[in-house]
């Protein structure tokens, strides 16, 4: 009775870990997502709103405002590390990219090329 038991914990475990949503969605068209957005431009080396805090389900979309010079927003801390997805692309001028939120936490930020300058959190309540 207990090794049936133990063999049906065993199966049903790993399905309902696999079944768990990831803490963050990542959205394939930045510039047209829709909701509650929180913009965050980026210029002159920086975030420029470094810390931002939304809501769960919130979307947050970070636009590369600066001539010349590529940015890109990679979680390396909190929740959404592991995601797939979570070191952003390389940001051009104009170009955008947005993530959408599920689960509360802080989920820190950087930079990749510029890590030592460029930081940002993002709270979800």
């Amino acid at each position: 009775m207990r090794s049936m038991l133990l063999a049906a914990l065993c199966v049903a475990l790993p399905l309902g870990a696999a079944q768990a949503a990831d803490p963050i969605e990542i959205l394939p068209d930045a510039k047209a997502a829709t909701g509650e957005i929180a913009d965050v431009e980026i210029n002159s080396m920086s975030f420029l709103t470094p810390e931002v805090t939304i809501k769960s389900g919130q979307t947050v979309r970070w636009t590369n405002r600066e001539e010349g010079m590529a940015h890109n927003v990679h979680f390396r801390q909190g929740p959404a590390k592991t995601v797939k997805g979570a070191m952003g692309p390389m940001l051009n001028a104009g170009d955008a990219y947005a993530v959408k939120f599920m689960e509360p936490g802080t989920y820190n930020y950087i930079c990749t090329p510029h890590s030592a300058v460029m930081k940002g959190k993002v709270i979800v309540e």
